[in-house]
């Protein structure tokens, strides 16, 4: 009988002891969902209330923003024009890629000159420029509205000492002696003024060839 006793107590504790650890663990899962929906409510509130205070604050700007137009339209003229205009000067601002194409369209066309007629003025910026390409020298800098070509000391790759020490490097006092072209409204005016008349060799009159006989009266 002592035997049978102590083996139902054992058994009894056993199920008493399973009993208390799942029902501490349905517990303990019972406070970490409370605890997770908690938390997610607290996120989905703040972020509620940060929508709700930033459209607030856009809806107050654009409030002011039609009183002042309202109050002085000639300013807000003024200042919408200066936007659109900005907005417009930086759609038409001309990129490197762009110039590259004009310098090979302005070397094919003066190919297809002779060389007796070509303009010695645009031959020889177009062959200065082709070299600083070969040389790998050539940079963009670009305000927003207009971009500025310009002249490195040496190429991207280069990892001279000289190269890389930025006490070297082109300073911004002298950065407009760099400047070879600039480009505006999709153009680049200064290898437009070199391109023109291109085909016509002034040299070629100043000097004329021996069998060009000259009548005069």
């Amino acid at each position: 009988m002592t035997s049978r006793t102590l083996l139902s107590c054992r058994s009894r504790f056993k199920n008493l002891t399973r009993r208390s650890t799942s029902n501490t663990a349905d517990v303990g899962k019972l406070q970490t969902s409370e605890v997770a929906g908690q938390v997610k409510e607290r996120l989905l509130d703040r972020w509620a209330k940060y929508w709700k205070n930033l459209y607030i604050d856009y809806k107050d700007v654009a409030l002011d923003v039609v009183q002042g137009c309202k109050e002085r339209p000639v300013r807000a003229f003024t200042y919408f024009s200066l936007l659109g205009s900005a907005y417009y000067l930086s759609k038409h601002n001309p990129d490197e890629s762009s110039y590259r194409v004009l310098l090979l369209e302005s070397s094919n066309k003066l190919m297809l000159v002779g060389k007796p007629i070509r303009n010695p003025v645009s031959v020889g910026y177009i062959q200065s420029i082709e070299q600083c390409y070969n040389e790998g020298i050539i940079r963009r800098f670009s305000l927003g509205i207009l971009s500025f070509i310009w002249l490195d000391n040496y190429e991207k790759e280069c990892a001279h000492y000289k190269a890389r020490c930025s006490y070297l490097k082109p300073q911004l006092l002298g950065f407009h002696h760099r400047i070879i072209d600039i480009g505006f409204m999709d153009t680049w005016w200064v290898l437009e003024e070199k391109m023109k008349d291109f085909d016509i060799n002034e040299e070629e009159f100043n000097h004329p060839s021996d069998d060009i006989k000259i009548v005069t009266t």
